[in-house]
């Protein structure tokens, strides 16, 4: 039992630290100079969709309202999309996956955590400038797909 507890709380941290690492380094880069609300969207929708159309395997849910979240300083807007979904291919889904990030200009930070009997944990980051950002973390019961869009003009109150 004890190894489960602190194998938990290591999946949690890599969890959080995805998380937060997402959401803290996509708002200190990105300016919210002259990028319309309705561009940043579309712009991440985009590449969401290009992200899921390369695995048909996987049953992907329609895209997700995204959450709106404030740039560095408080100047500008970023839109999260969240995808839940089931796999049971976990290596061949991040392998896939970090590839096409990779082909598409994206510089890819990947990791895999084994938890024994409670299986692998694998994640990755794909970051490039002028383009939305993505991330996954994936594991034996499926996969949580982040989409974080380039912060635009706007102001995140415009959208609680």
């Amino acid at each position: 039992m004890g190894i489960w507890v602190g194998r938990r709380r290591g999946l949690l941290a890599s969890a959080l630290v995805l998380v937060f690492g997402t959401v803290l380094s996509g708002c200190t880069v990105w300016p919210a100079a002259s990028l319309s609300v309705d561009d940043a969207k579309r712009e991440a929708i985009a590449f969401l969709e290009q992200t899921v159309g390369q695995e048909a395997h996987v049953a992907w849910p329609v895209t997700p309202d995204p959450i709106a979240t404030r740039c560095a300083g408080g100047d500008g807007v970023r839109f999260q999309y969240l995808v839940v979904a089931s796999t049971k291919k976990g290596s061949h889904l991040a392998e896939s996956l970090g590839t096409y990030w990779t082909s598409a200009g994206f510089e890819v930070v990947r990791s895999q955590e084994d938890f024994g009997e409670h299986g692998v944990l694998y994640s990755a980051t794909a970051r490039a400038d002028e383009k939305p950002w993505g991330s996954y973390e994936i594991s034996r019961s499926g996969i949580n797909l982040y989409i974080d869009s380039r912060c635009a003009a706007g102001d995140v109150r415009n959208f609680e």
